[in-house]
């Protein structure tokens, strides 16, 4: 895997931290007392859970090696890529209160940072990037 290509992947996956910041939104839910539909506690939750797993998946993509590694990078972005698909459907069936956010700010947000994560996982199922994750498995075997 070249630099590039490492870097790539490091800030595709790193932009995506600014979900963690939807722990603020969770008390805006109207289960709460707040004015935004109960249906977006499912999305804010999971993304304060993805947010925050972000610095410690990136630590992992940088110091190790393996075919799990690669697997675990894998399903980390397919589940972010599922969980904003999440948020453009919630957005489009309970919309989120326009003082908090426009409905076209709401759907161009989740869609980029959408975008961001399938990237990643194109950049993961590159050849030369699952060769240097299953390389790193041969080199630990020795020669056969």
């Amino acid at each position: 895997m070249t630099p590039a290509i490492k870097w790539a992947i490091t800030l595709l996956m790193g932009v995506t931290i600014f979900r963690a910041q939807t722990i603020l939104f969770l008390p805006e839910v109207q289960i709460f007392g707040g004015s935004a539909p109960d249906g977006w506690f499912g999305p804010w939750l999971s993304d304060t859970i993805i947010g925050f797993a972000v610095p410690v998946m990136l630590y992992l993509f940088w110091t190790r090696r393996s075919v799990a590694m690669w697997g675990a990078l894998v399903s980390y972005n397919a589940v972010g890529a599922f969980d904003y698909s999440q948020g453009l459907i919630t957005q489009a069936i309970s919309p989120m209160p326009a003082e908090m956010a426009s409905a076209t700010a709401v759907y161009l947000g989740i869609g980029l940072f959408m975008v961001a994560q399938l990237l990643t996982l194109g950049l993961l199922f590159r050849r030369d990037v699952i060769a240097d994750f299953r390389g790193a498995v041969a080199r630990s075997a020795g020669p056969a």
